[in-house]
């Protein structure tokens, strides 16, 4: 990642760095007064830049409790004239849809920009939603960068539409964007900081009567926009003297685009569409017009395909249409060059280089790679957490309903996950049509906060009986330890004050303590709240490393260990491995990575013959 100094320097330079952080990087050189969010994989590395530019640079960041939230602190920014910003990923652009399908009727003075990042294949989301559907429907400007020196560029750019039409803007970044490194043009750039002026008008009063006004107001200024962007630049043609085929594209498709068609050898036009909503009609018309055979490639929904299909035959061209309704690429996961390749050698021909030798190397390392799921870090206190509800509530016996976060790794016990906050919500429908069985909706710290408080509120209200466990390890850990309320607002007292009656808290590393509290708040009507608290382990161990402080860390005595899996099978620890040594006659036994260890204890708790002990 790209250092602190080289973000924030006022100079010419080219630098490595991250697509998220060249965004930040565009928003800087922009002059960005204010920016919020909270952060979701994979668009927080552009509020981590922004985050720690902005005491040296002199504007104002937050990590805000949710996407919501942090639109509303920038749009209140920017209609005091001030430029402002805010990132979330795909679906935390749903969180905060409230907000902006009101005040696109409003429009805006200062630039105001939203950068969505999209998550195609579900790297680390729960869907792949394609957020350009979501802005066109909120009459969203939606620009879409190819490369992470465009996403800087795009990011200034966006601001200055922003300002010329006094509308607020949507940057759609995907993974492959937003997380790939490339060498970034940096320019030096004025602050021009000011202090916020707001002018009492109606404009921004969201009532039905001003809405009304409002609405036809905003597609003029839509039809404005289309009318420009032909000589913006955000349109570029690259044309060859064969009209047989034409590819239209936008975003990261067009690398693969690129790529696919320098592997197969191939001279095809090429229409790649800078801003997607708006369309720029009279490029892709022009570009149309002459051609026998369109190809749409786009990630992940046939949402150009099915527009520009639409344009194309309200103006009598009838090409035929290669995309994905077609079945050229698929409607789900992620594209990459070859598979563009491989659908594009299909259509228009053209011999893709054999990759046996390749796949024969891949298959035969396949042998020596274990099968890793997804797991809790070593000494992760969700790890332990979970444990222990599984040896109270056996999964048959218990519904649990869990959110999103790094819990969302549990193998043992959850039942569903949904979105965030949905853990407690869900908990509230469950309570009134399971009466046999006991009910515990899970959700982390920074979630709590997020979107668990209204839930919560509801249970009370309604006297729901349920419990609810909070695993509270004071900060945002798995979008990359940021911070969240929890230091500030203790969780027991805000639990309290919403009429919480029964509120226990145990570190949940106390395994048999943490089994009877759970026992025990089963005896009790709810909503009843269980805080496990004890910090990030990941976060812990830096920190004392950091310090130079030495770590207690435990060991498996292999005379005693009777190779029973309760720590490596059950337990599921990455520490914890087989080993075999030669010297007890082939005997099976755990060891354990020092390396690995935090000495987090659990593991010498349950272990069944005591196998287990400290060591420094």
């Amino acid at each position: 990642m790209a250092k602190l100094s080289e973000l924030t320097a006022n100079e010419d330079k080219r630098v490595l760095c991250l697509g998220n952080e060249a965004i930040a990087r565009g928003a800087i050189e922009a002059g960005v007064q204010v920016f919020a969010a909270y952060p979701g994989t994979p668009s927080s590395e552009i509020s981590m830049a922004l985050n720690a530019a902005a005491p040296e640079l002199g504007f104002y960041a937050e990590w805000s409790t949710n996407e919501k939230v942090a639109m509303e602190v920038a749009f209140a920014a920017s209609i005091s004239g001030i430029r402002a910003m805010t990132a979330c990923k795909h679906v935390g652009l749903n969180v905060a849809a409230d907000v902006f399908y009101s005040f696109m009727y409003m429009g805006c003075k200062g630039g105001f920009v939203t950068v969505v990042g999209d998550d195609p294949h579900c790297f680390s989301s729960q869907n792949e939603q394609d957020s350009r559907w979501l802005g066109v429907s909120a009459n969203f400007p939606i620009i879409e960068p190819s490369n992470p020196h465009e996403a800087k560029e795009f990011t200034k750019l966006a601001f200055e539409i922003s300002e010329k039409f006094e509308i607020p803007m949507l940057l759609r970044s995907t993974t492959r964007i937003s997380h790939a490194r490339a060498d970034v043009q940096f320019n030096k750039y004025e602050s021009n900081f000011k202090d916020g002026e707001f002018e009492k008008t109606s404009r921004f009063k969201c009532l039905p009567a001003i809405a009304r006004a409002n609405h036809p107001k905003l597609l003029e200024k839509i039809e404005k926009i289309k009318e420009w962007i032909p000589e913006s630049g955000l349109t570029v043609v690259e044309d060859c003297s064969d009209n047989k085929f034409g590819i239209i594209t936008s975003g990261i498709s067009y690398a693969y685009v690129k790529d696919a068609l320098k592997e197969l050898k191939l001279d095809v036009s090429i229409l790649k569409l800078g801003m997607v909503s708006p369309l720029d009609e009279e490029s892709i018309i022009k570009f149309s017009k002459d051609k026998e055979n369109i190809i749409f490639i786009e990630e992940v929904d046939p949402y150009l395909e099915d527009r520009i299909s639409a344009l194309l035959i309200q103006n009598n061209l009838y090409p035929k249409i290669h995309g994905k309704c077609s079945g050229a690429t698929k409607r789900y996961h992620e594209l990459n060059y070859r598979i563009v390749a491989e659908a594009l050698s299909k259509i228009i021909g053209g011999e893709i280089p054999s990759v046996a030798e390749i796949e024969e190397a891949v298959e035969g390392t396949k042998e020596f790679i274990p099968f890793r799921p997804p797991l809790f870090c070593a000494g992760c206190q969700h790890r332990a957490a979970f444990y222990e509800l599984s040896k109270v509530v056996r999964k048959n016996n218990g519904i649990f309903s869990s959110d999103i976060g790094c819990y969302s790794l549990d193998p043992w016990v959850t039942d569903t996950i949904v979105c965030m906050g949905a853990s407690i919500g869900m908990a509230n429908g469950f309570a009134r049509v399971i009466k046999d069985k006991p009910i515990f909706a899970i959700i982390g710290d920074s979630t709590f906060f997020h979107t668990g408080l209204p839930a919560l509120a509801n249970a009370v209200y309604h006297k729901a009986n349920f419990n609810i466990l909070i695993l509270d390890n004071r900060m945002t850990a798995m979008t990359g330890f940021q911070p969240n309320p929890t230091e500030s607002i203790p969780i027991e007292d805000v639990v309290k004050g919403m009429g919480v009656e029964y509120i226990v808290e145990f570190d949940p590393y106390d395994f048999e303590n943490g089994k009877k509290t759970i026992e025990e708040a089963l005896k009790h009507e709810g909503p009843t709240v269980i805080i496990m608290r004890k910090i990030c382990a990941n976060e812990w161990w830096r920190t004392q490393r950091r310090k130079g402080e030495k770590i207690e860390v435990y060991s498996i005595d292999p005379e005693i260990c009777i190779a029973c899996g309760t720590c490596i099978v059950q337990y599921q620890c990455p520490a914890i491995s087989w080993s075999l040594d030669t010297n007890t006659k082939g005997k099976k036994y755990s060891v354990i990575d020092p390396s690995m260890c935090t000495g987090c204890s659990v593991c010498s708790q349950i272990c069944p013959v005591k196998a287990i002990s400290k060591v420094e």
